[in-house]
């Protein structure tokens, strides 16, 4: 068992809260109080039923949406048996993976390479990343908001994943409820359930994989303190426009409601990525954007992401982060920097997924699996449910034939799968090709 640090301070010492997020106060318990979290909890096997989609419209009620078992990411296991199945020596068409199959663009290496030379990148640095790291972010974001952005309303972190798990440890208490639309990334809801919060899946109406402000109020209640955004959205690659994302913000606003845009994937976009903080300037004092070099510069492995917001937040989720993981390797931050500032390397690999793009729907369009065609990201999620009406069935039995996809129960939304195509051409026609002969005959 495993106890949070600082869940309990002597009676006099300074924390943050809401009401005083500088900590200037005096209390008797930390700001983000919870019980012990058990560790071996991840090892056992996942409770059935758990966080379990609820009807179309409707929200998570409170037994299917609080799980203390923490799995293994979908994903994560669909690679480890990828990779078991070619070492097997079968034939694999992997359409799994969240990742470009691209190398990190050159003179993002040669950065990283002179930075591993220098002495003072082997040693400690700051806990919340590099002070020109952060202001090239800031630099980034400054176009997509309303609001004064500099180095100090962004802290560096590990990955997007980090970013969100600070996130929701900084902004939630024991009870606080995170409101996330379906389809959502397998993340989401594991990140609030680390932070002491509990998710509540939010479906769309029936037919639609985008949600709307009464589907949000349908699922509100007192303890309702945040809400997830994910455009371009992963699994969907779908986007939101202005007037949806207007109406989504000016809900969020209306209820005090926080919200935590994931922008991972903006820079892949098809088409202009509308921004909440351009859209809806009145929400900026309570939005926390998340994004990564991850996706737009194939640098998965390097683990840079980064949240930007509030300072009194920011420097919350500092201190969270000075307790479990300390700075991102100054190295890797080097090569982020270098990504954000040099050459523009996003419209190349944008024309190349969009010509794999093209390539997925020859295929797909034919079987009607490609009718809500992507805005942004990697990936398509096509409706299997007149093939078969269970995806997880499908996607093992693809499996068996080498075909891995990621069902879209994993995503909240059942009936459908999830097929990215960040692969090689050659490979993703091949792949396609084989799906939808076995669909086919399934059909018949």
């Amino acid at each position: 068992m495993f106890e949070r640090p600082c869940a309990e301070q002597p009676h006099g010492t300074a924390t943050p809260t809401r009401s005083d997020p500088k900590g200037t106060e005096s209390h008797t318990a930390s700001r983000w109080p919870v019980g012990p979290i058990d560790i071996g909890a991840a090892l056992r096997p996942r409770t059935p039923g758990a966080l379990r989609p609820p009807p179309p419209g409707g929200r998570s009620t409170p037994e299917t949406r609080n799980n203390p078992v923490i799995t293994l990411s979908p994903t994560a296991a669909l690679r480890q048996r990828a990779a078991r199945l070619r070492r097997e020596g079968v034939q694999v068409f992997d359409f799994s993976a969240g990742e470009l199959d691209l190398p990190t663009p050159a003179h993002i290496v040669t950065a990283a390479i002179d930075a591993a030379r220098r002495p003072e990148n082997h040693h400690y640095g700051p806990t919340g990343g590099e002070t020109r790291l952060r202001q090239a972010i800031a630099d980034r974001l400054i176009p997509r908001t309303t609001t004064p952005l500099d180095d100090s309303n962004v802290l560096v972190t590990h990955g997007a994943k980090q970013a969100l798990f600070n996130t929701f440890t900084a902004l939630l208490e024991p009870g606080d409820e995170v409101l996330i639309p379906a389809p959502y990334w397998v993340t989401f809801p594991s990140s609030v359930q680390l932070a002491g919060g509990s998710p509540v899946i939010v479906q769309p109406a029936a037919g639609e994989l985008k949600i709307t402000p009464d589907n949000l109020e349908a699922a509100r209640t007192p303890s309702t303190r945040a809400m997830v955004l994910c455009s371009p959205n992963n699994p969907t690659g779908l986007v939101y426009d202005a007037s949806e994302l207007r109406a989504l913000l000016t809900w969020a606003a209306k209820h005090g409601v926080w919200i935590v845009s994931d922008e991972t994937y903006v820079d892949l976009g098809f088409r202009p990525i509308p921004a909440p903080g351009q859209v809806e300037p009145g929400v900026s004092d309570r939005l926390i954007t998340v994004g990564s070099v991850s996706k737009s510069y194939a640098m998965t492995g390097w683990r840079v992401g980064w949240m930007s917001g509030p300072k009194q937040v920011i420097d919350a989720a500092a201190a969270v982060q000075s307790h479990t993981t300390s700075n991102v390797s100054r190295i890797a931050q080097t090569a982020a920097l270098a990504a954000l500032t040099g050459p523009d390397v996003t419209a190349g690999f944008r024309a190349i997924l969009g010509d794999r793009l093209k390539a997925c729907q020859v295929v797909l369009e034919p079987l009607g699996l490609f009718r809500t065609p992507p805005d942004g990201a990697f990936y398509v999620f096509p409706d299997i449910r007149g093939f078969a009406p269970d995806d997880v069935t499908v996607a093992d039995r693809l499996l068996d034939s080498g075909v891995i996809t990621v069902p879209g129960a994993s995503f909240g939304a059942p009936g459908h799968l999830r097929l990215s195509f960040a692969i090689a051409e050659e490979h993703l026609r091949c792949g396609l090709s084989t799906m939808a002969e076995l669909l086919d005959g399934w059909a018949g």
